[in-house]
Parts: structure tokens; C-alpha cells; sequence
């Protein structure tokens, strides 16, 4: 249930984003639909592949909109995954459950407002017969919010660029982002919180293990040895040594 809602918050924020951007350069005036290259323009007669045409709107969904959309789906798993409840061998409940119902409320509002934009482009992008593409666009221009008649003509043609962002975000910059984090490059030596990866995370686990050994230790000296330890004798003398944190320093993790 949990990867289901995960999965439609993806698609959502991907119609979301590579929508609203389409928006906002129409509010802007920015040219959406301007030509920066073309592809395919020599070959098309000789392959039969209709020349595809490259513009402002869809180099800034596959790059910024791709990296924004994988920054969402990250955040989002963590979220529902509750990562944050999870340290020390404890997990609070309480926040577990809070971090799934706020991410099925985030994945909620987001599925909201992309199906709007997604049917508001739609509106606009028909020019046929009975469009009314021209009051949408003149609504948008004008920060106004246009009222949908489920009557208004649509052409849906434009979910296809759609899927380059949606693939872009899942297979590319997907893998990269979370290679980057797991591997903790930018986290300073795991002392970054989200940033460092793999290396904070070991060294949040062997913080969490000697301070419940050195718990057990103390208790064993203070009862006169008569507690199970885990471990020999030198470990006990080594914590029992006023420099027993010489090699690992706590401060390090923020």
C-alpha cells in the first residue's frame, strides 16, 4: 500500500511540475513553445521519424524539473519510511504513523493540483473547433484562476513529452542522487545530517553500540562483576579509562 502511494505521488509531481512549468512560462510570456534545436531534421525523409522539435519548456523539465522530481520522490520515501523515528534500535510509533499520514496528505494535495493542471494544458493546448484556449491563456496571463467546464474541448497529446521528464527522473537522475547520498560525498565525513550517507549512518550505529556497551560495563564494575558482559576483560579496562572515546568522537555527528 505504502510503495502504491509512493508510486502516485511520482507520477503526480512529475504531471505537477512539468505542468506548472508549462504554466508558468505561459504566464510569463517566456515563449513555451520556442525552438531551441531540432532533432532528426536531415534524416527524417530517409528514417520515416517525424522530426522532433526541442524547446525552451522541455530543457527545463529534463533538467530542473527531472532533479526536482527525484528530490520529491527521495523525500517522500523517506517520509513514509519514517527514517528518522528509526535510530537507536527504538522506533516511535507515533511519529512513524504521523510521517505516513503526512506524506499521503502531500501525495493527495499534489494529485489535486497536478490533475488541474494537467486538464487546464489540456484546455489550452486544443485549438480546434470550439477552443476556448485563448481565454485559458488570458486567465493565466492575468494570475486569474479559470474555471473548467467539463464541456471545454481538450487535446492530450502533450502526456507524451510527459514520459521523457518521467524517465528522465527515474532512471537517471534517480540513480545519481542516490548514489551520491548513500555514498556520502557531500556530507563532510558523515557529519551532515540527510547528506552523509552511508558513513553517518555507521557512525550514528557505532555511537548507539558503545554507549549501551559502556552502560553494561558500568553497571558490571559498580556490581562487582557479577553482570554478563559482552566482551573480555581488556574492553571493560578500555572503558573504564577516562580516554575510552579517543578514537570516535560524538561531537562529530550534528
Amino acid at each position: 500500500g505504502e510503495r502504491l502511494v509512493i508510486l502516485f505521488g511520482s507520477i503526480a509531481i512529475g504531471l505537477t511540475i512539468s505542468n506548472m512549468t508549462y504554466l508558468y512560462f505561459i504566464h510569463n510570456d517566456y515563449g513555451a513553445d520556442e525552438e531551441i534545436f531540432s532533432l532528426n531534421s536531415r534524416h527524417s525523409k530517409y528514417t520515416g521519424i517525424p522530426e522532433i522539435s526541442v524547446t525552451k519548456v522541455m530543457i527545463t523539465l529534463w533538467t530542473l524539473g527531472s532533479f526536482l522530481h527525484t528530490v520529491f520522490d527521495l523525500s517522500l520515501w523517506h517520509m513514509k519510511a519514517c527514517t528518522i523515528c528509526r535510530y537507536g534500535g527504538l522506533v516511535d510509533e507515533k511519529l512513524a504513523r504521523m510521517g505516513r499520514l503526512v506524506g499521503l496528505f502531500i501525495v493527495l494535495v499534489v494529485m489535486g493540483v497536478g490533475g488541474y493542471a494537467v486538464l487546464l494544458r489540456a484546455t489550452l493546448e486544443y485549438e480546434g473547433e470550439g477552443s476556448v484556449s485563448e481565454e485559458v491563456a488570458e486567465s493565466i496571463q492575468n494570475s486569474e484562476i479559470y474555471d473548467l467546464d467539463i464541456e471545454d474541448k481538450r487535446s492530450y497529446k502533450f502526456l507524451l513529452g510527459y514520459l521523457v521528464e518521467f524517465i528522465l527522473a527515474l532512471f537517471v537522475y534517480y540513480p545519481i542522487a542516490v548514489t551520491v547520498l548513500f555514498s556520502g560525498v557531500l556530507g563532510c565525513n558523515g557529519r551532515v545530517p540527510v547528506l552523509g550517507g552511508r558513513p553517518r549512518e555507521i557512525k550514528k550505529e557505532r555511537l548507539h553500540l558503545q554507549k549501551k556497551n559502556e552502560s553494561k560495563i558500568l553497571r558490571t564494575l559498580n556490581s562487582g562483576g557479577s553482570e554478563k558482559v559482552n566482551g573480555n576483560n581488556n574492553d571493560a579496562a578500555s572503558y573504564d579509562s577516562s580516554d575510552s572515546f579517543d578514537y570516535f568522537d560524538e561531537n562529530q555527528i550534528i
